[in-house]
C-alpha cells in the first residue's frame, strides 16, 4: 500500500502537481453555504474569495474586488456589471446584500465566474475540431441595413468567408450553414450545425439601435435557466436545450469577445445573455456576436471596408481558436487548480510582418478544403446544396510576389532596417478580390 502511494507522490511531483493542493482542486462553488432571496439562490462574495484563497476588499464607491495573482474579479454593489480577469461581463441579476455580505447568484458564480476563473474544471469533454459558422439572416432576410445601403445578409456573410479562411488554414474543420445569399429559418440553423458535426456553434451578426450614436461589439450566449436575458423582463424562464453548456458557452463567448475588442479596438459592450432561437436550440456551446451596430454611421463605414471586416474575421477566428486551446488545456490537465495562471493561447492570428515593401496577403489566397456546407434539412431537400465549398474563384494566386529590395536592406536610410512595431498593415484583399461577390458592386 505504501509502495503505491509513493508512487503516486513521484508522480504528482514530476507533473507538477501538489498533493497537498488536490482537495482544493476539487472545490466547486454549488458546496459553498446559499441563501434564498426571492426565490433565488445567493452565495457570499467573501466566501467564493476564500475558496479561491483570495481576499474580498472595497477599494472605495461600490466597487467589490477579489484579486490575485492569475485573477482580477471585479463587481459592483447592486449592478449586474463586472470585469472578470479584464472583460466585461453581464451578470444574470445584481449583486446584492444578503445578511449584511454582498453576494452574488449562485447561477452567476456556478455559470459565468468560475468558468472564466479556471475553465480546465469545465472543459475536459468538449471538442475541438469543427466549427459551425452561421452567417445571419440571407436570402429575403436583408437583416439590418446602414444609411448608405450595405445590408447585414452581405457583410455577415463576407466575414463568415473570411473567418473560414483562418480556421482553415489554422488546420480547423469549418462548416458553413449558408456559403451564398440563401434564407434559412431561425430553427433550421441549430439543426444545421448538429447535423455538421460542430463542437462550437458561432452566429455572426450587426446590430441596430434607435440612437445612432450607440456602437460597440457584444456576445451573447443562452441565460441560464430561471434567470432572465440581459435586456428582457418577465418572470419566468423555463429551461432550454443549450442550457446544458452553461460552463462552456459563457468560456467560448468570452473569448470570442476579448478577441474581438482586443483587435478591432470597438467598444466594448460586453458578455450578454439571452434566448435567441439560434442559441437556445443549439446542441453544443453556442455563441452570437454582434460585430458592430449599422445604425451608426462610424461603425457602418468601416464595416463597408474590406480592410475592416478582414480584422473582424480575424478576431473571431482567433477566439476561437484560443477557446479550442483552453479545451486542449483541460484534456491533460492533471486536476483544476482553483487559480489557474494565463492559458497558453493560440498562436496570434494577424499575418507575421514581412519585410517592409511586401504587400498584404490576400485572404482568397487561404485555402478552404476544409470547410463544407451542410445538407439542407428534408423539407429544402429539392434545394441545391453544395457539398464542398471552393475557394474563392481568385485562390489560386501564388504567394505574395518578392519584394524588389533583397534581404540586406539598403545602406542609405539606416532606419528602415528596425521594424515599427506600432504599425499594422492593412490586411485587405484586392479591391476585384472581393470573397462577397453581393459587395462587388458597391464602392468600397
Amino acid at each position: 500500500m505504501h509502495g503505491w502511494r509513493s508512487i503516486g507522490r513521484i508522480l504528482a511531483l514530476a507533473l507538477g502537481v501538489g498533493l497537498a493542493a488536490a482537495p482544493a482542486a476539487t472545490a466547486q462553488v454549488r458546496t459553498l453555504k446559499a441563501v434564498a432571496v426571492a426565490g433565488k439562490r445567493y452565495v457570499a462574495l467573501k466566501d467564493l474569495a476564500a475558496m479561491y484563497g483570495l481576499p474580498l476588499t472595497t477599494p472605495g464607491g461600490k466597487t467589490l474586488l477579489i484579486r490575485g495573482q492569475y485573477t482580477s474579479l471585479q463587481f459592483t454593489a447592486d449592478g449586474r456589471e463586472a470585469m472578470l480577469n479584464g472583460s466585461k461581463v453581464w451578470l444574470h441579476v445584481p449583486v446584492i446584500k444578503v445578511r449584511g455580505d454582498w453576494s452574488l447568484s449562485d447561477a452567476d458564480a456556478q455559470y459565468v465566474v468560475d468558468p472564466l476563473v479556471r475553465p480546465s474544471a469545465y472543459l475536459g469533454t468538449r471538442g475541438a475540431r469543427t466549427v459551425v459558422l452561421d452567417a445571419g439572416h440571407g436570402g429575403k432576410d436583408p437583416g439590418t441595413t446602414s444609411r448608405t445601403g450595405f445590408k447585414e445578409k452581405d457583410l455577415v456573410l463576407d466575414i463568415a468567408l473570411r473567418t473560414r479562411a483562418h480556421l482553415a488554414a489554422a488546420g480547423v474543420r469549418v462548416v458553413l450553414t449558408r456559403d451564398s445569399d440563401r434564407f434559412w429559418e431561425l430553427d433550421d440553423r441549430p439543426y444545421l450545425a448538429a447535423r455538421g458535426g460542430g463542437d462550437v456553434f458561432v452566429s455572426l451578426h450587426l446590430n441596430a439601435a434607435a440612437t445612432r450614436t450607440v456602437q460597440g461589439i457584444e456576445t451573447f450566449v443562452t441565460a441560464a435557466e430561471n434567470y432572465p436575458p440581459t435586456a428582457g423582463t418577465g418572470s419566468k424562464f423555463p429551461a432550454v436545450p443549450n442550457n446544458r453548456f452553461n460552463h462552456s458557452n459563457h468560456v467560448l463567448g468570452n473569448q470570442l469577445q476579448r478577441a474581438l475588442v482586443g483587435i478591432t479596438r470597438a467598444e466594448d459592450r460586453g458578455l450578454k445573455h439571452a434566448r435567441f432561437a439560434v442559441l437556445r436550440n443549439s446542441a453544443m456551446p453556442a455563441a452570437l456576436v454582434e460585430c458592430g451596430f449599422l445604425s451608426s454611421a462610424q461603425e457602418a463605414q468601416k464595416l463597408a471596408t474590406p480592410s475592416y471586416r478582414e480584422t473582424v474575421a480575424l478576431g473571431i477566428a482567433q477566439g476561437i481558436l484560443n477557446y479550442f486551446a483552453l479545451v486542449n488545456r483541460a484534456k491533460v490537465e492533471l486536476g483544476a487548480p482553483l487559480q489557474q495562471r494565463p492559458a497558453q493561447m493560440a498562436a496570434p492570428l494577424a499575418p507575421a510582418p514581412a519585410p517592409p515593401p511586401v504587400a498584404p496577403v490576400p485572404m482568397a489566397a487561404r485555402a478552404a478544403a476544409t470547410s463544407l456546407v451542410v445538407a439542407a434539412p428534408a423539407r429544402y431537400a429539392a434545394a441545391p446544396a453544395p457539398i464542398l465549398a471552393a475557394p474563392p474563384p481568385a485562390a489560386v494566386p501564388v504567394q505574395a510576389p518578392p519584394a524588389p529590395p533583397a534581404v540586406p536592406a539598403p545602406a542609405p536610410p539606416p532606419v528602415a532596417a528596425a521594424p515599427l512595431p506600432a504599425v499594422r498593415p492593412a490586411i485587405a484583399p484586392p479591391p476585384m478580390s472581393l470573397l462577397n461577390p453581393n459587395l462587388v458592386t458597391r464602392a468600397q
